[in-house]
């Protein structure tokens, strides 16, 4: 992932500018590998002396210290030695022989690859912009979170804690006499493609809401929206507006990088074998489509057979019928094709009675077949036998009437 830096300040409506920022350097391609991309922001205390100088000398110190980091160093740790030394180059200002006491607030925040860490003393902030929502991912040491967790404790009113005298007074800084209260996150924050992390002073986020700061951000690079939220926030400024500083990057999506040169020719080598792969099971459905199309002429042609000498059920079926022959007619259901007689062989078989699952022939047709089928048989024998039996009653029948003469009824 890559991250495109912007930035802005301006002095306000103050004397001196107290603000100061850093970033690393965004070309020192061995601390991108380990370190990843360093933004930096400490806003003076004005209540005390020195405000610019314990700025600039904890902005200078903690990325001197952060660029120093050895490979193997975890990024926390990175971050945390940064802050001892901008703790320390902060409380040497104060013990050098007539220094007034000098105190900072820091915002630190390092991306690595997909991952955000981040140290904070103070309350400067640190924000996450992502699909139009701005988060606050750091956390202010100020009387005035102390008074809303007494708040939540049900100790304290809500309008009580907004409107305390004390309420901006902060609770850790750099160079005060006990140690900071320190924020941090115990594990890496992830990041996503077109995410947005910006610092800024409190001179920037009094002025602006999260709405205000997303609509600034909205379809520009870091570089311009930083420049738009100055804008805006000097649009509104008052007598009082205290110097304002913010610093942002983007994170872009990045190509994979290349692969080492033996992993490479190896994938090439995997690559030639897949296409290859791909070509002949392209040709094996060619061929097979090919062979479904093929006319039952032409392949008995190819064969040396004409369709005379095979039985067209011999062979196996076609899931689909040829293009260039018309389909046969089935016969209607329950009637069996009429034979012509002239050309139909004699029927020698037996006929059987239908069984259950069948169903039952015609009986006339059948005992008419029978019949004939029977004096096909018998041939002229039966039928002479018949005549003669049948001439030999007349011929008894004129006998007795000539013998017993007419009759007359009584």
């Amino acid at each position: 992932m890559r991250f495109s830096p912007g930035n802005a300040q301006h002095i306000g409506a103050r004397q001196e500018q107290q603000d100061a920022f850093a970033f690393s350097d965004p070309s020192d391609r061995k601390l991108l590998a380990h370190g990843g991309l360093l933004a930096v922001v400490s806003d003076g205390m004005g209540g005390l002396s020195n405000g610019q100088q314990a700025s600039s000398a904890a902005v200078r110190t903690f990325l001197a210290e952060y660029e120093r980091k050895p490979k193997s160093e975890p990024i926390p740790m990175a971050l945390r030695a940064g802050l001892q030394a901008a703790f320390q180059a902060v409380a040497g200002l104060n013990q050098s022989p007539g220094a007034q006491s000098s105190g900072a607030t820091i915002v630190a925040a390092a991306a690595h690859q997909n991952e955000l860490y981040w140290v904070s003393v103070g309350d400067s902030r640190l924000y996450l912009l992502r699909r139009g929502h701005v988060v606050q991912l750091s956390r202010d040491h100020s009387y005035r979170e102390r008074l809303f967790d007494q708040v939540a404790d049900d100790h304290l009113a809500l309008d009580d804690a907004k409107n305390h005298p004390q309420r901006e007074h902060l609770t850790s800084y750099l160079g005060m006499n006990a140690s900071p209260e320190v924020d941090s996150n115990a594990r890496p924050f992830p990041l996503e493609p077109d995410d947005v992390v910006f610092l800024c002073t409190d001179g920037v986020y009094r002025a602006l809401s999260e709405n205000e700061f997303a609509a600034a951000f909205a379809g520009k690079s870091a570089s311009q929206a930083c420049e738009a939220i100055k804008a805006m926030v000097l649009a509104r400024a008052t007598a009082q507006q205290d110097n304002l500083t913010i610093v942002a990057f983007r994170c872009e999506g990045s190509a994979a990088a290349a692969p080492p040169p033996g992993l490479r020719s190896q994938l090439v080598l995997v690559a030639v074998g897949l296409m290859l792969c791909a070509n002949l099971l392209a040709a094996n459905l060619a061929w097979k489509t090919w062979r479904k199309q093929v006319s039952p002429a032409t392949e008995q042609k190819r064969i040396g057979a004409s369709p005379s000498d095979h039985d067209s059920t011999g062979g196996k079926p076609s899931p689909m019928p040829a293009a260039d022959q018309p389909e046969p007619t089935p016969a209607p259901v329950g009637k069996e094709p009429v034979a012509d007689p002239e050309t139909a062989p004699p029927d020698t078989s037996e006929s059987k009675p239908a069984g259950r699952d069948t169903a039952a022939p015609d009986e006339a047709p059948q005992r008419k077949h029978d019949k004939s089928r029977k004096n096909g048989r018998n041939g002229n024998h039966q039928k002479s036998e018949k005549n003669a039996d049948q001439q030999d009653t007349r011929q008894k029948d004129t006998k007795d009437t000539e013998r017993k003469g007419p009759r007359v009824d009584q």
